[in-house]
């Protein structure tokens, strides 16, 4: 499969592990790699497999696999017998991670040597000449791989009986014998046997599918793909599937078939609901993978089809020669949603640009929030594991920067120069250099210190901002100052263009450019705006790089004058610009300016910026925040809007509590799953005993008047539950430990009741949270790799110095876990062995007192603004009379 549960959309998994332990403070990649990390180069080729044979028998009662690979390997070398290449044409490895049975015949082949990890072939001479072949076949037995081949027979029964793939980056050795790097791509041919009402699919083309001859309850279906493939995106599925045909999709070169495979418990019509824009991004890009009822569709359609529409990318932008230059597939596949989301969702195209720069917004935040843990170049060898590489630098910072790359050259350029770009490498390997040369090629710019900047330094810049306006020559001004270079981090000075954009109050808009050469630290962008005898005059709107192609952050606040920002919150036509302006007015807001913000965030027309006021909102607890809160909340009828702001609401207030209560209750409010299980945390907050009841039905699964979709309100519930911090909240979390566990519940269910269990210890005395810890660890030896990661995660978080007294358990359970899972693992290990806890019995009563004087500190903070508030309606007051 090619990224699936592995790609884009799994990347914040990460945090379970607890990242953030970071490695020595000497490392000059600090919280991403260890000290001891290693730099890691692409393997020699002068012996590469071309070619696999695959033939699988399954066998689903034991979730095993009998394997018999035939590799045809070529000579690469022009003279095999330079006694310069060593051995290197005469041996060959192949990764082999945990099998049975290991045998190896071939072709003048002198013998091989198994270790449990790998096969070490060796040949008795050197191959003939350049272009030669030979054979080698390996037969084996793999049961229950660690990783790579996933059997659902012991996950989730319900869902059927299937065994399914998913190998980035490192996962086809766990039951394929095989070179497991991108640099080798051989062609394929799979023969496999399995039950024969079972479905089978697999890389290429159907070649064939014959009964058994010797027992007609099997059948091996052939599959021939005849085009280079790397390990990764080498892909089976074999299973009790159902099918489902969709329309085809419409290319140039004719109609390209869509058919679905799903769980068989998966109803048709939502599997057909939740894929049913295949075809047409199919159609767009040449010329989950997730079921959803109606309701699930209004929480993740969206999401879904950029889930499409960036593994369809990997069908343009794949193999790169090895881990390093991994931007190239993933920054690609992720750049690509966005601009699928530029011509695709919207009712007009300034309304799907606004979408698409708000989408890049996002990611690109997504990135800059995970350089607050760490900082690495994006082309990097340096890494523990190269699973550690698919992270936020990679997928969102990698797609911001291939955008600042369009912004530079322009579609006209930049466009045809990709075309040629995929054109010239189809079938081959690529680096990031072959794609900076086509781009040079096109444009005739030297965009080596782009390179050297962007994707082979650390960082990105950071900028602190003022404004001015000289009243007499008319000219405003922004003076931006880069204040992230470090030389010791390997942070340079950026060189850039950054627009700024100047509307005055007769509707001129007057544009400038703060050009950095990647010298100076300082850039100014000045334009004559007018005096206020003449046209123009004062800018009333300020805009900062107004096209959004651009990469930065503001160090502090860009704060051009309370009314600037009011008027650009209100008018600014670029959306982020209106969100930044929205989150300086609202930062420590008093009642004066939470007055003006209201009537133009009530009446903002994005519901994306409508759900930025919301988060801009969500950290004031005075009475004029709230209710405005609240009222976005009660207006807002798009649903992934919806949704974001009812997540704001999760802090204990009396109009929070009314207003969640009301629109659970309210059979008219057409709460979608997400929707709801926002505001059942809004009512958790509020830890009201009698509330308990309610939340614990959601989380048990009980509540009669509401039929969930495949548990997903119920996961969520679980942490519901925890936030009353009451012994009998712990008490009930036990309870649902004891029934879900071992039982045909989603992994989400369980993953979610583990981290909940944790959550809820801390509340609790220390024998019971001891009871907590001894029920975690037992989920460390779960089914599913996902479940266990969340146990290591939740020990790691448990309090009276628990952690270290079952970090001897998760270290056991490590032999469960892929290699590329362990990195992060062994950090939340570590992280563990060296937690205290909270040792403190009174936690509860501490708490309370917390609480007491956080209501004090409120009391006194709503005498002081309504203090302030009344100092400012006087001033005004004063103001209009000298006036």
């Amino acid at each position: 499969m090619p990224c699936s549960s592995s790609c884009a959309h799994v990347r914040a998994a990460a945090e379970l592990f607890g990242e953030a332990a970071g490695a020595e403070p000497h490392n000059d990649l600090a919280g991403f790699a260890a000290a001891d990390a290693v730099k890691h180069y692409a393997p020699n080729i002068t012996l590469e497999p071309v070619h696999m044979d695959i033939g699988l028998v399954f066998d689903f009662p034991n979730n095993a696999v009998d394997g018999t690979v035939t590799h045809t390997v070529r000579c690469n070398a022009a003279v095999p017998t330079a006694a310069a290449l060593g051995d290197a044409a005469t041996r060959l490895t192949l990764h082999a991670v945990g099998f049975d049975n290991v045998a190896v015949t071939g072709d003048k082949l002198a013998g091989f040597e198994y270790d449990g990890n790998e096969i070490t072939l060796r040949w008795a001479e050197p191959f003939a000449a350049k272009g030669d072949e030979r054979k080698i076949t390996v037969t084996y037995r793999v049961e229950k791989p660690v990783s790579g081949l996933f059997f659902n027979s012991v996950d989730t029964p319900s869902n059927g009986t299937y065994a399914i793939t998913d190998h980035e980056t490192e996962r086809a050795r766990y039951w394929l014998p095989c070179v497991d790097f991108p640099t080798v791509r051989p062609r394929l041919t799979f023969r496999l046997t399995a039950p024969a009402d079972f479905e089978t699919v697999a890389n290429g083309a159907l070649v064939s599918s014959t009964p058994n001859a010797e027992d007609a309850s099997l059948k091996t279906t052939v599959w021939d793909l005849d085009f280079p493939c790397p390990s990764y995106l080498l892909f089976l599925a074999v299973g009790d599937f159902k099918t489902i045909d969709d329309r085809p999709a419409v290319t140039a070169l004719g109609e390209v078939p869509i058919k679905y495979y799903a769980p068989k418990n998966f109803a048709i019509e939502d599997v057909k609901r939740g894929l049913d824009s295949t075809p047409a991004m199919y159609s767009w890009f040449w010329g989950s993978f997730l079921a959803m009822d109606k309701t699930h569709e209004r929480d993740n359609k969206f999401v879904m089809d950029t889930i499409n529409i960036h593994e369809m990318a990997h069908s343009l932008f794949t193999v790169v020669r090895f881990f390093e230059h991994a931007w190239l597939k993933e920054s690609w596949a992720t750049y690509i949603e966005s601009v699928w989301v530029e011509e695709h969702v919207g009712a007009t195209p300034e309304e799907m640009r606004q979408r698409a720069r708000m989408y890049r917004f996002d990611d690109q935040e997504a990135y800059i929030r995970e350089t607050q843990r760490y900082l690495r170049p994006v082309v990097c060898r340096q890494y523990d594991h190269s699973w550690n590489m698919f992270d936020g630098h990679l997928y969102p910072g990698g797609g911001a920067r291939i955008h600042m790359l369009r912004g530079l050259l322009g579609d006209d350029v930049f466009w045809p120069a990709v075309g040629e770009y995929v054109r010239r490498f189809t079938g081959k390997t690529v680096e990031t250099d072959d794609f900076r040369k086509v781009l040079e090629e096109f444009s005739g710019l030297n965009l080596t210190r782009f390179f050297d900047q962007w994707f082979y330094s650390k960082g990105f810049p950071k900028f602190k901002a003022e404004y001015a306006y000289d009243e007499a020559k008319g000219v405003a001004h922004v003076t931006l100052e880069q204040t992230q270079a470090d030389a010791a981090k390997g942070v340079p000075l950026f060189a850039m263009d950054v627009p700024v954009e100047f509307a005055t109050a007769d509707g001129a808009v007057h544009r400038a450019v703060a050009s950095f050469d990647g010298n100076s630290a300082k850039a100014v962008a000045a334009a004559h705006t007018g005096t206020a005898a003449g046209p123009g005059g004062k800018p009333v709107r300020v805009e900062v790089d107004p096209d959004g192609f651009q990469l930065f952050a503001f160090e502090g606040e860009f704060n051009p004058g309370h009314d600037v920002l009011l008027a650009t919150a209100a008018g600014a036509r670029d959306c982020v610009n209106r969100v930044r302006a929205y989150r300086t007015l609202l930062k420590d807001a008093d009642f004066y300016t939470l007055r003006k913000v209201r009537p133009i965030a009530l009446a903002e027309k994005m519901p994306m910026v409508r759900a930025k006021i919301a988060m801009a909102l969500a950290g004031l607890r005075h009475a004029p925040a709230v209710d405005l809160l609240v009222d976005l909340a009660a207006q807002e009828t798009d649903d992934v809007a919806r949704k974001l702001i009812f997540n704001r609401l999760n802090f204990k207030h009396p109009a929070i509590a009314k207003f969640a209560h009301a629109t659970l209750a309210d059979p008219k409010a057409d709460l979608t799953y997400v929707q709801r299980s926002a505001l059942i945390t809004a009512i958790a907050a509020q830890r009201r005993p009698e509330d308990f009841a309610l939340v614990a039905a959601y989380a048990a699964g009980t509540t009669p008047e509401f039929t969930d979709y495949k548990d997903s309100v119920r996961a969520m519930s679980y942490h519901d539950v925890a936030a009353f911090r009451t012994v009998e909240a712990a008490e009930f979390l036990l309870a649902q430990h004891a029934a879900v566990m071992g039982a045909d519940f989603p992994f989400s269910v369980k993953a979610n009741l583990v981290q909940a269990l944790a959550s809820a210890a801390a509340w609790v005395p220390e024998p019971l949270a001891r009871t907590i810890g001894e029920a975690i660890a037992e989920v460390l030896y779960d089914p599913h790799f996902r479940v266990r990661a969340s146990a290591t995660a939740a020990i790691a978080n448990l309090p009276y110095g628990l952690p270290a007294q079952f970090a001897g358990a998760a270290d056991a359970a490590l032999v469960l876990a892929a290699e590329q899972d362990k990195p992060a693992l062994k950090r939340t290990i570590t992280r563990a062995r060296g937690s205290t806890g909270n040792k403190v019995p009174e936690v509860a009563a501490l708490t309370k007192r917390v609480e007491e004087l956080e209501k004090k500190i409120k009391e006194v903070e709503g005498k002081w603004l309504a203090k302030d508030d009344l100092d400012k309606v006087l001033k005004e007051a004063a103001e209009k009379k000298s006036e």
